[in-house]
């Protein structure tokens, strides 16, 4: 028998399981789960994905299928503020509701709002949903659906909270960073009135850019002498878990060498958050060397991305906007988690990793990164010469 529910303490994993008994019990005999007839029509749809960039950005390709599924109904998505840019112009989508779930805050931490979250309980509960759909499996987010009047509520049940969903998808919680996360979230869909599998759907992260956003993003690399014959590398030195980031003066290493290419320029992308990682670089390699972190959205972060013949970073948000811009990608991948749970998936991408008897560790922080260490500048150069001969620019 495989493992029930994710979490690494022990303490979670009873808590989990309590609730889940307790609860079933509890709500069996009050009768609160009384299972929708099976005419049941679906007008009114909402998913929910409070997570990071990363995580709403790979529930694009669920929200295509969805709205194939149900092309009459009404689709509200749910994401805390930062998620917001991703999805705004989607046409899958007829609506975006924000509500900040501050346990997943990384750079801002904010104390948890009973106000704010009963006002969102207020506005979900007027737009009374048919279905809903908790794309990552939190028992946090499962009581939300509940609170919210949802009619029928689908979700995983390896976070604890079954008891709350009228449509589960039982997964191993051991194999689970077996399958990449696109694909649970195609399969959460597609298992909505027994619906078929989802091979051959469209996994294609999705990022709607304007034209306005691709010209600003020319405008910004010409104001900065940079050519059209240019070979454009994109880096990312951060990630959003420490867990995650190579070494800062193996990057450092890395951009000297790459900038004494002919005509390769380097352009430094991320959030503001990661400018003490551009200042640990250093001033050396700066005359080649593009400075955009910090000075775009995300629309403009992908519109300038995919100026970018190739990206080069960590398993990060930006990894995958450069994944949803269609930009060649050289990851470096340490331990925290599978490559196959969240690794790009275009066709032409290359994922460096190096496998550790720790990993995968779910860690946040790690004295030894063993892991990302054992990553040389020399893998992630082959690699970036491996993707410009390809690309025949150099």
């Amino acid at each position: 028998m495989g493992k029930k529910y994710i979490y690494a303490k022990k303490r979670y994993t009873i808590l989990a399981g309590i609730a889940d008994f307790v609860g079933g019990i509890i709500f069996a005999i009050a009768g609160f789960l009384k299972r929708p007839r099976k005419d049941f029509e679906v007008k009114k749809i909402t998913v929910i994905e409070l997570a990071h960039l990363g995580d709403v950005l790979a529930v694009t390709p669920a929200l295509n299928l969805l709205r194939k599924r149900f092309p009459d109904a009404s689709i509200t998505a749910v994401v805390s503020p930062w998620g917001r840019g991703i999805l705004e112009g989607s046409p899958d989508l007829d609506e975006i509701v924000t509500y900040r779930a501050s346990w997943f805050d990384r750079i801002e931490k904010e104390r948890f709002s009973l106000y704010e979250t009963i006002s969102f309980l207020r506005i979900m509960r007027r737009k009374r949903f048919d279905l809903g759909l908790d794309m990552r499996g939190d028992f946090r987010v499962i009581l939300l659906m509940w609170l919210c009047g949802i009619k029928k509520r689908a979700g995983y049940d390896f976070a604890g909270g079954k008891f709350l969903l009228t449509d589960i998808v039982s997964i191993d919680a051991e194999k689970r960073q077996d399958t990449h996360q696109i694909d649970h979230n195609l399969n959460l869909v597609s298992s909505i009135g027994g619906g078929a599998g989802v091979e051959g759907h469209d996994r294609t992260l999705r990022i709607f850019y304007s034209e306005t956003d691709l010209a600003r993003a020319e405008e910004f690399l010409k104001e900065r002498g940079v050519l059209k014959s240019d070979f454009l590398i994109a880096v990312h030195l951060g990630s959003g878990l420490a867990s995650k980031c190579w070494p800062i003066e193996r990057f450092a290493l890395l951009i000297e060498k790459l900038v004494e290419k002919g005509k390769t320029r380097i352009v430094l992308v991320g959030g503001p958050e990661e400018m003490p990682l551009v200042e640990k670089i250093g001033p050396s390699p700066l005359p080649k060397v593009i400075n955009a972190v910090g000075k775009t959205g995300v629309k403009q972060l992908a519109a300038l991305l995919k100026r970018c013949d190739l990206f080069v970073g960590g398993d990060s948000a930006v990894m995958h906007v450069a994944s949803a811009a269609a930009t060649p990608i050289v990851a470096i991948w340490g331990g925290h988690n599978k490559p196959s749970h969240w690794m790009p998936l275009g066709k032409e991408d290359i994922v460096i990793h190096k496998k550790v008897r720790c990993g995968p560790c779910g860690l946040k922080t790690c004295d030894d990164l063993k892991c990302l260490k054992l990553i040389t500048v020399e893998d992630v150069l082959d690699a970036l010469e491996k993707q410009m001969r390809r690309l025949s620019k150099t």
